[in-house]
């Protein structure tokens, strides 16, 4: 519980700054901003519960070798091999946990999210600007109004800097503004009327000017956390049956289905990372016992295996949306090279057999430690 608190507290720090500058910055009331929170929580735990997983394995078995618990155990005729059920068991409820985080509570936490970020956009530009105030509360949009009706929620001449595409920024004037609010396409629309577009492109010497009745401008808050809405629900939003019906859909229009594939795939194998690490956890605990006394050697080692693995995943998924490798191989290849691994490392242990790499890893950390004794001399 430790490791799971820690490691999810590490991963939202990013995202805490971001919202505490929404409520700092931007106004956004406290309760939306608890809600982001919450909402973020799946997301994030489906990652960090194969991080505990990993640590508390290797902790515990850090801890049995270096209290010698191991060879008592091994003293009264128990193997290592039958010391792994428990283990096993733990793991596969970890990975249930997991996955049940990812088919359900990742896609609907996704998608309440984006509403939420939806309603705080509506609720800023609809009572969040004021009058006679520059605002650039607005992704790329820059917002000047003379006059707000409060009672109408309309705008009185609006003064608009658009420089979302930095090629081409518009000037926008109109006499007339109002907010609309989509929520089907979680959309805010601003509704320009009887106004002119002024455009000023790479050549100097060219000028453009636009007059119109009505004119509608999409609106997003600049949150940071991708509020943008398409018309079709976003691959991270959809749940197993959505995806597959989605790539069903692609399939019949000779569309690209790569990244809703990588999908479905992500919701498995980020799960099956617990069963793994819950297997290579007990070699490397009782490998580690080489710094017995310090506790923080099973912390460094779960650390170093994690941040190997969530390089080669993420490597294995850009590289597999790419099209550069086979889909599968890149989002399963991470976790057969570490079951293998630990598979081997778990034999070698059960035999009591030195594992090269671990007896080179020793030495180097004796080394170390003597050189520091020495004073920063070479021992001899």
């Amino acid at each position: 519980m430790l490791g799971l608190f820690g490691f999810t507290l590490v991963l939202l720090t990013g995202r805490i700054l971001q919202l505490t500058e929404l409520f700092v910055n931007k106004g956004v009331p406290l309760g939306y901003i608890l809600r982001l929170l919450y909402l973020l929580l799946p997301q994030f735990l489906s990652l960090t519960i194969p991080m505990a997983t990993l640590l508390s394995v290797l902790l515990t078995f850090h801890r049995l070798s270096g209290d010698n618990e191991i060879t008592a155990l091994k003293a009264s005729g128990i193997s290592l091999y039958q010391m792994i059920p428990p283990i096993l068991i733990f793991a596969f409820i970890t990975y249930a946990v997991t996955t049940l985080l990812s088919l359900y509570a990742v896609p609907l936490a996704n998608e309440a999210s984006r509403a939420l970020l939806f309603e705080v956009a509506s609720t800023r530009a609809n009572a969040g600007v004021r009058e006679r105030v520059f605002n650039d509360d607005f992704d790329g949009l820059v917002l000047y109004i003379e006059q707000v009706k409060p009672k109408t929620l309309t705008w009185e001449n609006v003064f608009i800097s658009d420089s979302r595409n930095p090629a081409e920024v518009f000037t926008i004037f109109a006499r007339e503004g109002e907010v609309l609010s989509d929520p089907q396409a979680l959309a805010v629309t601003l509704r320009l009327k009887n106004g002119s577009i002024h455009k000023l492109g790479t050549d100097p010497h060219a000028y453009q000017k636009v007059e119109f009745n009505t004119y509608d401008l999409r609106l997003y808050l600049k949150t940071g956390l991708q509020e943008k809405k398409t018309e079709e629900k976003h691959p991270a939003d959809m749940t197993l049956g959505e995806l597959i019906q989605s790539i069903h859909s692609l399939k019949a229009k000779a569309e690209d289905t790569r990244t809703q594939r990588v999908k479905v795939h992500e919701k498995f194998s980020i799960p099956f990372a617990c069963l793994v690490f819950g297997i290579i956890g007990v070699p490397l605990g009782l490998q580690s016992r080489a710094g017995r006394g310090s506790k923080s050697r099973g912390l460094s080692w779960s650390i170093g295996i994690l941040l190997i693995y969530y390089l080669l995943i993420s490597a294995g998924t850009s590289l597999a949306e790419r099209g550069t490798i086979f889909l599968e191989v890149g989002m399963w290849a991470p976790n057969l090279i570490f079951l293998v691994l630990g598979i081997h490392l778990l034999v070698k242990a059960a035999n009591e057999s030195p594992v090269l790499i671990f007896v080179w890893v020793q030495k180097g950390i004796e080394w170390l430690r003597l050189k520091r004794q020495h004073g920063g001399g070479i021992p001899g």
